[in-house]
């Protein structure tokens, strides 16, 4: 199947259940992986909305927004995400990732080490 069929077919899935918040980051996955990049952002930001919870949905959103370089949006994105999961490893190094690009080293060492705690099993 092209890419084109699978990601045709997702946008099927969130026309059929419109209220999915699953439904909604995957399609933002894919729409990610064949570079159709806002229209991701998008999806990610719906994906939250249905589901406040979905800390992985945060952190993709941050991930994509650090890689098209809306840093204040990604901070935001990874502080939710930490504010849903305090222990979520993915978070956590994301953000001390961010961080590192932004020269703020002093924070970015703090996220590493709750991030490398949490790794450990602390």
């Amino acid at each position: 199947m092209q890419s084109v069929d699978i990601v045709s077919n997702a946008k099927k899935v969130i026309e059929v259940e419109p209220n999915n918040a699953d439904a909604h980051f995957q399609y933002a996955r894919l729409l990610e992986h064949e570079g159709m990049l806002e229209d991701a952002v998008g999806e990610y930001r719906v994906a939250s909305e249905k589901n406040p919870d979905f800390a992985d949905a945060y952190v993709c959103h941050g991930n994509l927004l650090r890689r098209i370089g809306r840093y204040p949006d990604a901070e935001i994105q990874y502080k939710k995400a930490i504010g849903v999961d305090p222990g979520n490893f993915f978070a956590r190094f994301s953000y001390a990732v961010m961080l590192e690009d932004l020269k703020r080293y002093a924070e970015a060492e703090d996220e590493y080490i709750v991030a490398a705690g949490i790794s450990a099993g602390e």
